[in-house]
């Protein structure tokens, strides 16, 4: 693609005396087309859970930006990844998750081996000069990180996982209550909202605004301990449940007392909460410059049922008021009043600092080239 001349952006590496991204990254389509090549097919994404592909022949499917991969468990065992398109006519193979034997396209029947090569061309074998080898399915690279979880990488050549995210995945099964015998739970059904992917990731990476805007949040957990933390790239914020009754949901006191969130760059982010065992998993995906889906994928124990109350809070009150706020933020960002803001920075780390999205945005300069 042409590279676009962009206004000059200047993240100080000091965050106290930092500006935040102008408004303009968060608006215009040459930006969004900018990351699609800078970011988003270099990066790491969140594919499913490692325990929908147990058997030969499961596959589960994802995609970023228009480009749709399959991840499927071969009848060798190994778990390889595929652009989900037919090589014949381009037609989507498979739609999400299940099992399948042979893929098989439904527009024509051309079929494919679980490695990817071709299985049959109905008709085209018979022409000459056809050489099968030629229109096997294009691999995408693919991870597991942390036993439970796979990632996929459009870029060929992009470092590994545990060489760009340290001991991070060690972390999260430490810090997780019960993390080797969570299992996924039915999905949720994503909804799109009407901000940019950054918008919603500048608000999850800082509880500066959860006085305010989240005052549930607030009285569940004790502000005084609550903690942010950055590594190279990934970032941390910890808490700690201050009373079992509190305005948000109450929590028995033989269960998990922590909160625990964390962000992997560009797009996922890992959540635990006070209360029974139970992780959450999100993905943050542009849609266009002004809109962006967030898919999100929970783990819990064999037959647990959640809390209602919390299910209640989380659903009904936590989430629709972060969406309140990015929208919020997104209209004002499009504001002729607006051209960049400031960073609040508390060295300690403490509820106020705004460090997390600092590097957030330090990091999205990097790699745009700024």
């Amino acid at each position: 693609m042409n590279q676009v001349n962009f206004p000059a952006v200047q993240i100080d590496a000091d965050p106290s005396l930092s500006s935040t991204l102008p408004g303009w990254v968060y608006t215009t389509p040459e930006a969004l087309a900018q990351e699609q090549d800078r970011i988003f097919f270099r990066t790491w994404h969140f594919a499913g859970a490692t325990a929908a592909l147990q058997t030969s022949g499961d596959y589960v499917t994802a995609s970023v930006l228009g480009q749709n991969i399959l991840v499927m468990r071969g009848r060798d065992g190994q778990l390889r990844g595929f652009y989900n398109v037919c090589q014949h006519r381009a037609h989507e193979l498979l739609e999400g998750s299940g099992n399948a034997r042979v893929v098989t396209c439904p527009y024509h029947a051309w079929s494919y081996h679980d490695d990817g090569s071709l299985r049959t061309a109905r008709g085209a074998e018979r022409q000459g000069g056809f050489v099968s080898e030629r229109f096997c399915l294009k691999p995408v690279r693919i991870e597991v990180f942390a036993d439970k979880f796979v990632f996929f990488n459009l870029d060929p050549d992009a470092a590994t996982m545990a060489s760009q995210y340290g001991d991070l995945a060690g972390e999260i099964m430490a810090e997780t209550p019960e993390f080797d015998r969570l299992v996924p739970t039915a999905p949720r059904p994503a909804k799109p909202m009407a901000a940019n992917w950054k918008v919603v990731l500048d608000n999850y990476h800082e509880c500066y605004h959860c006085g305010p805007a989240h005052v549930a949040f607030s009285d569940m957990l004790d502000m005084s301990c609550y903690r942010t933390s950055i590594n190279r790239l990934w970032s941390k914020q910890a808490g700690q449940l201050a009373k079992l009754e509190n305005k948000a949901y109450s929590v028995a006191a033989d269960a998990n007392m922590q909160a625990r969130f964390w962000w992997l760059w560009p797009t996922t982010t890992f959540g635990v909460m006070p209360g029974d065992p139970f992780l959450t998993v999100s993905s943050v995906l542009p849609l266009t410059p002004t809109t962006s889906i967030r898919h999100f994928h929970g783990f819990a124990l064999p037959g647990s049922t959640m809390d209602p109350a919390r299910v209640a809070y989380n659903q009904t009150v936590l989430v629709p008021e972060d969406v309140a706020i990015c929208e919020s933020v997104q209209r004002g960002l499009a504001s002729r009043g607006y051209s960049a803001g400031r960073f609040v920075h508390d060295p300690d780390g403490g509820q106020t600092t705004e460090a997390a999205v600092h590097h957030f945005h330090r990091l999205y300069a990097e790699a745009m080239g700024f």
